[in-house]
């Protein structure tokens, strides 16, 4: 037969071939002519095959095309996530940043704010074990301290001012804690639909493989209407060779059960003249091919087998392809609403920000500087109340030292005066019955007597000791008397603080 064989029908005619050789040099009789024109009609059925084997062609041509569409429409997709999820996460990132950055410094003044605070405490807690010495204070005053002279509310406003901003810190920064999960739960799901997203088999090394499948389908399909060709020509060979044999037409007629109109085109024509020799040839022709029918009908239902399975490995890549052009087109719509989201996150981690800058570091930063004052202030006001214990002592000493100077010119005044008394006797006893009276009227008069007192003055503080009224009958107190480790512990105080 003159279509080409598969290598399956090539293999099956082997068996086939030993009978054909045996049969070769027999007369062809009438019957043997019909039962071949039978056969060669009934392989004719196989062009069911043909017409199927068409309707996948056109299918897989179809599919090779949307192939095409789909492959470029799924990698531009998946271009265009892979970008927008590097956008997303470096969105994501960048708030990150902002939170780390923030956290870091609220971190460095929290601690700045701590020490500072420290410091203070343990400068009131100076204050407080300080006791200020009773011989300072009026008697029947009970024991003070110099924690007593300050204004604690100071310290206790500052305090709450910052607990209050550290409190609405936290509170902005659990906003953007919870900002920040949903941000990171958008993008967990966002990876695990993009990881679900089936992955067509098909890369740079490893080509969509329908183009493949198309040309083999496409080259089953040829070679199966070449072989139905052959049959064709088998067919009407067959047709020939009864025309040419008497009483062929009539028994071909009877053995199919063609009514005459069926089967009057197929004989219909006379035949065409032909030598005896040239209708011997054709007759081998005939019977070698007749051999071989059943091989290529088996053929062409095995290519049309072939071509199905071929159209169902095309589908499967192209249902794999809809698939996955499916799930990246969820994935879009997924993105577009993770971006709608984002605005949100950005606007959150902006305003915890502009939080940061307009009034927790600013709050801080003012916190411990307040704290630092007023411990410097408290260290003066200790430093000072040292200062005036060793003041209280120099005073004393002076008030010692002035007092001890008047006892000494008081005895030396005392002194001058009995002298000049003595002396003013000795000259009465002596001259005062040669001199008249009225000589110099102030001659009997008793000698100027001085005294060495203290000074009152306008206010109450200045030296004396013990108690008594003034020129202007001001009160003068006495300076205290401390007791020397006092002194010695005030000078190392202020010794140190120097």
């Amino acid at each position: 037969m003159a279509s080409p064989r598969s290598p399956a029908a090539s293999a099956s005619s082997a068996g086939s071939r030993h009978s054909f050789e045996q049969d070769r040099d027999r007369p062809q009789t009438l019957e043997d002519l019909v039962n071949h024109f039978v056969a060669a009609k009934r392989s004719l059925n196989s062009q069911t095959v043909l017409w199927r084997a068409n309707e996948i062609v056109t299918t897989a041509r179809e599919l090779l095309e949307e192939n095409a569409i789909l492959a470029a429409k799924n990698a531009s997709i998946r271009n265009i996530v892979d970008q927008q999820v590097d956008t997303l996460e470096a969105v994501r990132r960048g708030v990150d940043v902002v939170e780390a950055e923030v956290q870091a410094e609220f971190k460095q003044l929290l601690h700045d704010v701590d020490t500072s605070f420290s410091g203070l405490n343990s400068m009131l807690a100076v204050l407080r074990e300080t006791p200020i010495e009773a011989a300072l204070q009026p008697p029947g005053t009970p024991q003070k301290h110099l924690y007593d002279f300050i204004d604690s509310t100071t310290v206790s406003n500052l305090e709450g001012t910052l607990r209050a901003c550290i409190d609405r810190y936290n509170e902005a920064l659990a906003t953007l804690g919870d900002s920040n999960d949903a941000f990171d739960t958008s993008l967990d799901n966002l990876h695990s639909s993009i990881e679900n997203v089936p992955m067509t088999p098909a890369t740079t090394s490893n080509p969509s493989p329908i183009p493949s499948l198309y040309h083999d389908l496409e080259g089953h399909a040829k070679e199966a209407a070449q072989a139905f060709q052959g049959l064709v020509q088998h067919y009407d060979l067959c047709v020939t060779a009864l025309r040419h044999t008497e009483g062929g037409s009539a028994a071909a007629t009877q053995a199919t059960g063609d009514a005459p109109s069926q089967s009057g085109d197929e004989f219909a024509a006379p035949p065409e003249p032909m030598s005896e020799g040239e209708r011997q040839e054709m007759l081998t022709v005939l019977q070698k091919d007749a051999h071989e029918v059943e091989e290529v009908v088996s053929e062409i239902r095995e290519r049309g087998s072939e071509i199905t399975f071929l159209l169902n490995q095309i589908e499967n890549h192209i249902n794999h392809l809809r698939n996955e052009a499916s799930a990246l087109s969820s994935i879009l719509q997924m993105i577009a609403q993770i971006t709608a989201e984002v605005r949100s996150h950005i606007l959150t981690s902006r305003s915890f920000h502009v939080s940061w800058l307009d009034d927790t570091r600013p709050t801080l930063l003012n916190g411990i500087e307040e704290w630092e004052n007023q411990r410097e202030f408290y260290e003066r006001f200790d430093l000072a109340y040292a200062e005036l214990l060793v003041e209280v002592s120099s005073r004393r000493r002076r008030h010692e030292k002035a007092k001890r100077k008047a006892e000494e010119a008081q005895k030396e005044l005392d002194k001058l005066f009995t002298e000049d008394e003595r002396a003013r006797e000795q000259f009465a006893l002596a001259q005062g019955d040669f001199l008249p009276l009225d000589i110099w009227p102030e001659l009997r008069d008793a000698p100027r007597q001085y005294e060495v007192k203290a000074v009152a003055t306008d206010v109450q503080g200045d030296e004396q000791v013990g108690e008594q009224e003034g020129a202007k009958g001001h009160i003068v107190q006495s300076i205290p008397q401390l007791g020397r480790n006092v002194v010695e512990r005030a000078l190392t105080r202020v010794k140190r603080r120097m």
